[in-house]
């Protein structure tokens, strides 16, 4: 259990700067849309970091390598997922003022 401390932990800022440092700022819906989008990328994420996971033990590497590797690999995805999670939820670009 201790092996999903680290991608826990680094999640969590790249999915702020996923959420307000990218061209997704401009996205804006009900709270409840958005935070089902960053849900969705949340479990997104973990599902990702589970196969490679396990694809990296399967290879026999080191079992650190293999968790700072699928960490790594996995944050990559954050943005694009969460992009898929405001498209699936409805999530819409807000109005320019």
């Amino acid at each position: 259990m201790l092996r999903l401390l680290i991608p826990f932990v680094l999640v969590w800022p790249v999915l702020a700067l996923a959420a307000e440092a990218s061209p997704l700022a401009r996205y804006r819906g009900t709270p409840a849309k958005e935070l089902l989008a960053m849900a969705f990328c949340f479990v997104g994420y973990f599902i990702v970091w589970l196969v490679l996971y396990q694809i990296g033990k399967a290879l026999k590497g080191s079992e650190a390598a293999t968790i700072v590797g699928s960490t790594i690999l996995s944050l990559l995805t954050v943005t694009p997922l969460l992009a898929l999670g405001y498209k699936i939820f409805g999530v819409k670009p807000a109005e320019a003022h």
